[in-house]
């Protein structure tokens, strides 16, 4: 079959306005990812993709940025496909996610939040886990544009806010540097990381930079700040979110010299093995993936079986984690 009359095939199946479901059998590999493509390139749509596995929803997600034309290392706002990772941390364990893993999360919900039609890959785990309000995701990333009116103090502090660390030199994801009217930081979502100089209360200058060299390479027009965590440890409501603790740990007995030193480490900002797993104390909720969805979300699973074995064998082995967790 030519490329042309496949072609028309798939968008007289997956074209046009339509509710309910479709099922496509039989594509593995290489042919799933082409096809998918076909379908995805067509559409509009914001599309979500669930994939069984992490390995399987990385690999579907390069064959699909193959497809689709999107080059590795493409800027975040030139960007349609993303792949939104779990944690890949059991729950309940004492030990923080990678910072890439934690920035992947909040990057897929502000494409869910600000582009008209992204394509999401996911996968059951990653889709169960829930995730900061809508609200405060939107007070979390900064949209920069070279020539604007922009207090190098205010992004600053909104860079600490927001898990950024301060360090002599900018060199890995979620590093920032100052020295005098130059800042420099390595935002999520960018292959290198950005040079930003000011003059005054005006960004004058955004240009990406060699870190191993530190000399600064071509400019850019604009930039897009992503978030490296969930939320602060530097915030007026630190000391709300520590009352919480206490009380919670009094209820589960905890040893008292133990408490009072993990308090401590809270309210001076210290960031503790699995402290991300804390993220409900600093909101008054937290939502699902799929109250980001916008209206007229294309859903495809990809392997039905296998998502709904996976999406149970999570279920039940969060549940498993959390009873354990209360007996110890």
């Amino acid at each position: 079959m030519s490329g042309s009359i496949l072609e028309e095939k798939i968008r007289r199946f997956a074209g046009g306005s339509w509710t309910g479901s479709r099922r496509l059998q039989g594509l593995q590999g290489g042919a799933l990812a082409y096809i998918l493509s076909l379908i995805l390139a067509d559409s509009r749509r914001p599309i979500l993709v669930i994939s069984g596995t992490p390995r399987s929803a990385e690999s579907l997600h390069d064959d699909l940025a193959f497809f689709l034309g999107e080059a590795q290392g493409m800027e975040p706002l030139r960007k349609r496909l993303h792949l939104l990772p779990s944690w890949e941390v059991l729950p309940f364990e004492k030990l923080s996610p990678h910072p890439d893993n934690l920035a992947g999360r909040l990057e897929g919900l502000y494409r869910l939040v600000e582009e008209p039609a992204p394509i999401l890959i996911s996968t059951p785990a990653s889709l169960m886990q829930k995730v900061i309000p809508v609200e405060s995701l939107k007070r979390s990333y900064l949209y920069l544009v070279a020539g604007q009116e922009l207090l190098r103090e205010s992004l600053l502090e909104h860079l600490v806010q927001w898990g950024f660390q301060n360090v002599p030199l900018a060199e890995e994801r979620g590093d920032f540097s100052i020295r005098g009217g130059i800042v420099d930081f390595f935002s999520p979502g960018y292959v290198r990381p950005v040079r930003l100089e000011f003059d005054g209360d005006r960004l004058e200058s955004i240009r990406e930079f060699n870190p191993a060299s530190q000399r600064s390479e071509r400019s850019l027009e604009d930039l897009l700040v992503l978030p490296m965590k969930e939320f602060s440890l530097r915030s007026a409501a630190t000391e709300q979110v520590v009352r919480k603790l206490d009380l919670r740990a009094a209820e589960l007995d905890m040893d008292r010299r133990e408490k009072n030193d993990f308090l401590d480490k809270v309210r001076e900002g210290i960031a503790v093995p699995g402290i991300e797993f804390l993220v409900p104390y600093f909101y008054d909720r937290l939502d699902s993936v799929f109250s980001y969805l916008p209206a007229q979300t294309l859903v495809c699973l990809v392997g039905v079986d296998r998502v709904e074995v996976e999406a149970e064998r999570f279920g039940q082995l969060a549940w498993e984690r959390n009873a354990g967790a209360q007996e110890d």
